[in-house]
């Protein structure tokens, strides 16, 4: 019944419209915030089979890691670079949630009420019961109340740009640079390091900054990313 309730499931569904306003529209987050409960609801249909089919263990074994993988997608994917012309970061956020709306709706959803049905002996069953739902109501009501702090105290995700080997000046254009594009250029790393160190290929890493006066200092750096190709950057502008 804890862990039930850690695992997030009454976040998502006491906020949600308010997660997904993130990434679209207030009229596109809450259409995505219904589906997310429709997929929560139909998916709950099956655990009356699977229950008793695969076993209330297995269920949680299985349902466990794979509502983990989901929120790692999740998290992940509000690193995706936002365009107005596309809603890849929308999508894949939205995935990620109803893909842990499925897993938890078959496994994490029923299989404590049912576990904790069965678990105490029968003179005590009804206390036991009571102590259960106890449980998962008291941190249902912990996380509803702490979760808007929560969310107000990390507006900004942390994205920590490098600085080794770096002079102050070049420091300088490190922190003068968008955090997104940053991001993105990380992101761009992962077929490089695959390709360098899996597949032992001897490819030339994308460099992300060029002194326009390798000499002396200037405030002027050409900054090069996928989506500003040789942009010139002005300390200050």
């Amino acid at each position: 019944m804890f862990l039930q309730q850690l695992c997030g499931v009454n976040i998502i569904a006491y906020y949600s419209s308010e997660i997904f306003i993130k990434v679209t529209s207030a009229r596109s987050a809450l259409a995505t915030s219904f589906g997310w409960g429709v997929v929560n609801w139909l998916f709950a249909i099956p655990a009356v089979y699977t229950i008793d089919t695969f076993g209330r263990r297995n269920l949680l074994l299985t349902t466990f890691p794979l509502m983990a993988l989901a929120w790692f997608f999740t998290g992940f994917s509000f690193y995706i670079p936002t365009s107005e012309h596309s809603n890849a970061q929308l999508a894949c956020v939205a995935l990620g949630l109803y893909l842990f709306g499925v897993v938890y709706s078959v496994g994490e959803g029923p299989v404590p009420f049912t576990y904790s049905a069965e678990a105490y002996p029968l003179y005590v069953r009804s206390y036991g019961m009571a102590l259960a739902t106890a449980t998962t109501w008291l941190f249902n009501f912990l996380l509803a109340i702490t979760w808007p702090s929560l969310h107000d105290s990390s507006k900004t995700r942390a994205r920590s740009a490098e600085t080794k080997g770096k002079t102050l000046e070049e420091l300088d254009q490190v922190f003068s640079v968008p955090t997104r594009f940053h991001a993105a250029y990380g992101l761009r790393q992962i077929p490089y390091f695959f390709k360098r160190y899996i597949l032992r290929r001897q490819v030339k890493p994308e460099i992300l900054y060029e002194r326009e006066d390798p000499v002396g200092y200037s405030s002027d750096f050409v900054f090069n990313t996928a989506d500003w190709s040789r942009t010139r950057y002005v300390r200050g502008h």
